[in-house]
């Protein structure tokens, strides 16, 4: 079973360099890959259906969109548990525990894909257990916080969730390789015929849930035999009612949705996204390049949080979101034109790109703003160091957990956008607009909150 850790002081210098330091690395690690196998299969569910009409599927554009929006929902919801399930059952228990119910969507996406006449609300349940996937981060980087010390928070968490975050990159490349081939034999069932105008070929897509079984069933012993169990913390429904009460995590909240929601998103609608609008090209050799590019760029993001600033860099995030929007709606067709799939690739790509950064930039927002907060009030209150660093840690790792809840939400939203977008106003141009103006809210609230000289929380 996991280890049980009495005393944890990452801030004491002596503490953190003779004990604490090799323990923190490992259990990094050890999230790490585990949140990794739960963005596998937490994207692997937009992989599938786009191939569904292809192997006899009946299944409408809008059925589509909604089906690949279900998982970031599910996913949501799953946090709220997760965000304070891990605290009482402790961390590495947790790590281990929640890779293991990976097997559920798994098992499920490798059945039901072998049957074309399975009905909708079947394919709609197992949608929603691919969120199983997205509860993970909620816990795991929370509880990645706590093993380090503050100067290293935003790097760490940039870490664990960048490589993390490539998981969705890894399905959208390994999946389509996976399909193709009979990769379990018999074992996996029979294959399906794919057709689409004069091309028919056979392809396994129940690979695509099989592919991650033995996968999960490895980390899960891993993070039992290896993992840490820090002093249970207990958070409660409580403590995030009453962070969801305090403005400054309402901010974070918007400052990380707009980032992680574009990035999950946009990684759920990608596929579909480029497949309706420019039907004559294969997109499929670049889907994982977006993705990638996020998660290999968030740990870049905490690295600029750390060093330069959390607001500064938020900014410089939401202000390359812009152009980049800008840029994809340049590149829609329209009655006067068939588009540039060329530019709207590229855009995309920098939407990517600038998602990232900016998730790893505005996530290190909320344990640094409510520790600043904490030590501001400490005198008020007649708190010494150590109660200080608690309250600050406890209303920090409480405000993470609310706002991974709400930007997972993001990535249902900008999926059903397109979806409502295309079929009231026969465009996606609205649902792009949309998203530019949030943007460039966002990008005011972290002027005005986190980055002005004269902001209390400048940070």
């Amino acid at each position: 079973m996991t280890i049980s850790i009495q005393r944890w002081e990452p801030e004491n210098l002596i503490f953190w360099l003779a004990r604490g330091k090799p323990i923190a690395r490992r259990n990094l690690l050890l999230s790490i890959l585990a949140l990794h196998l739960n963005f596998n299969i937490w994207m692997m569910w937009s992989m599938v259906v786009v191939n569904l009409p292809a192997v006899g599927f009946s299944i409408t554009h809008q059925q589509q969109f909604l089906l690949v929006s279900i998982p970031p929902l599910t996913g949501a919801l799953m946090r709220i548990i997760y965000s304070s399930l891990w605290s009482w059952t402790g961390g590495g228990t947790w790590l281990a525990v929640s890779t293991l119910l990976l097997l559920i969507p798994a098992f499920g996406v490798g059945h039901v894909v072998q049957d074309i006449s399975t009905p909708f609300p079947l394919l709609l349940l197992i949608s929603a257990c691919c969120g199983i996937g997205g509860g993970a981060s909620s816990s795991h980087l929370s509880n990645t916080s706590l093993f380090f010390p503050k100067a290293q928070k935003g790097l760490a968490m940039g870490l664990n969730a960048g490589i993390g975050n490539l998981g969705v990159s890894m399905a959208q490349l390994l999946i389509p390789l996976a399909i193709s081939v009979p990769l379990f034999g018999a074992l996996a069932g029979t294959p399906q015929i794919w057709g689409h105008g004069s091309e028919v070929y056979p392809v396994w897509l129940q690979n695509a849930g099989y592919l991650w079984i033995a996968p999960v069933l490895l980390v899960s012993v891993l993070c039992f035999v290896y993992a840490h169990d820090l002093p249970k913390l207990r958070l409660t429904p409580r403590d995030q009612w009453q962070m969801m009460q305090e403005r400054h995590t309402w901010y974070v909240c918007l400052l990380y949705m707009g980032t992680y929601g574009t990035f999950l998103g946009m990684a759920a609608a990608f596929p579909l996204l480029s497949r309706t609008l420019f039907p004559l090209h294969d997109a499929t050799p670049y889907l994982f390049i977006g993705p990638m590019l996020a998660a290999l760029s968030r740990p870049f993001g905490g690295w600029c949080g750390d060093r330069i600033g959390g607001g500064i860099s938020v900014i410089a995030c939401y202000a390359v979101l812009v152009i980049g929007t800008i840029g994809v709606i340049a590149s829609l067709p329209d009655a006067q034109s068939r588009g540039s799939f060329w530019l709207f690739l590229a855009m995309c790509q920098l939407l990517f790109l600038a998602a990232g950064i900016g998730n790893g930039a505005a996530y290190q927002l909320a344990p640094k703003v409510f520790m600043l907060q904490a030590g501001r009030e400490a005198h008020a209150r007649g708190e010494t160091v150590a109660q200080t660093y608690l309250r600050g840690t406890r209303r920090g790792t409480a405000a993470m957990g609310v706002s991974s809840v709400m930007a997972a939400f993001g990535g249902f939203v900008i999926p059903e956008t397109f979806g409502y977008s295309l079929e009231t106003a026969g465009s996606f141009v609205p649902a792009f607009v949309l998203f530019l103006l949030f943007y460039l809210l966002c990008a005011a609230i972290a002027w005005r909150c986190y980055a002005r000289a004269g902001a209390t929380l400048r940070c």
